[in-house]
């Protein structure tokens, strides 16, 4: 990908969880989750970690505390084949957050404090050498609105933000929103929802990325990023068991020191034990 320019990358991935991985929920995180997929890129925050077929998995658990309750994770990226010279092909992570409900639904709000740790086991193959750990802070709010007067039931409106602690010394941050039409078709025994759910973020960094080696540039642009789910959703009530299937379709414009824009279209699978 030596020019600059669109490209559209097919994406696979299979989810078997009980919750979304990362600290996206709008309820307290406290379940046990597995998951693994497989994509035709791996990104982190529209950073390429390998231009090739990658496996992502993770896993994540409650720690019951009385007065702080803890989510532990654990994540991984790793390329399936042609391993890129940058060295950032693999990349696994361990996280800790605590989210903090500020109003509940049905427009929750939410605060989400974390502390995580990468490891890229081939970053010692860049010229020169970069260290292969590196620790971070992050913190999300999490607001949901809704707009009863232009007939919006939710815009979920999020804000991330990430500090390196040790490689890099950066920081990142990140603006989003989401908003989602559908209708429910409930059945006897299981209840059926279809969406349109649209999604913008922008963000900006004074991260090198894998591209860039050498004095760290000035804080600024990072990516935009527009996407377009349409979900299938069925549940099952009695059995407390969910199913969500999303055709994903998505594109990325990136600062130059990140590579070219790519898009990507994407196929996910989710089970849920509610």
């Amino acid at each position: 990908m030596s020019t600059r320019g669109a490209q559209w990358i097919p994406v696979m991935a299979l989810l078997c969880t009980t919750q979304q991985l990362a600290a996206q929920t709008r309820v307290p995180d406290d379940s046990i989750a597995a998951m693994v997929g497989v994509e035709s890129r791996l990104l982190w925050r529209d950073i390429s970690l390998a231009d090739a077929p990658g496996l992502e998995s993770g896993i994540a658990f409650p720690l019951r505390a009385p007065r702080i309750p803890l989510q532990f994770e654990v994540h991984g990226w790793t390329a399936l084949a042609k391993r890129p010279a940058a060295g950032f092909g693999d990349q696994y992570a361990l996280s800790v957050h605590y989210q903090r409900i500020l109003t509940d639904r049905p427009h929750p709000k939410s605060l989400v404090f974390g502390y995580g740790e990468y490891w890229n086991p081939n970053a010692d193959d860049l010229t020169p050498p970069r260290p292969e750990r590196t620790r971070e802070l992050t913190l999300s709010g999490l607001f949901d609105i809704g707009i009863p007067q232009q007939g919006i039931r939710t815009i979920h409106l999020q804000l991330d933000a990430a500090r390196d602690l040790a490689r890099e010394n950066a920081t990142w941050i990140r603006g989003a929103a989401n908003a989602s039409i559908g209708i429910t078709i409930p059945r006897d025994d299981t209840d059926y929802s279809i969406a349109a759910i649209l999604l913008v973020n922008a963000s900006a960094s004074d991260l090198r990325g894998p591209r860039l080696i050498g004095p760290r540039p000035s804080f600024g642009f990072h990516s935009a990023d527009l996407e377009l789910d349409l979900q299938l959703r069925a549940r099952l009530p009695m059995a407390s068991l969910g199913a969500t299937t999303d055709l994903r379709f998505g594109t990325s414009v990136r600062a130059n020191r990140l590579g070219p824009n790519v898009g990507w279209v994407g196929l996910r699978q989710t089970l849920l034990l509610l």
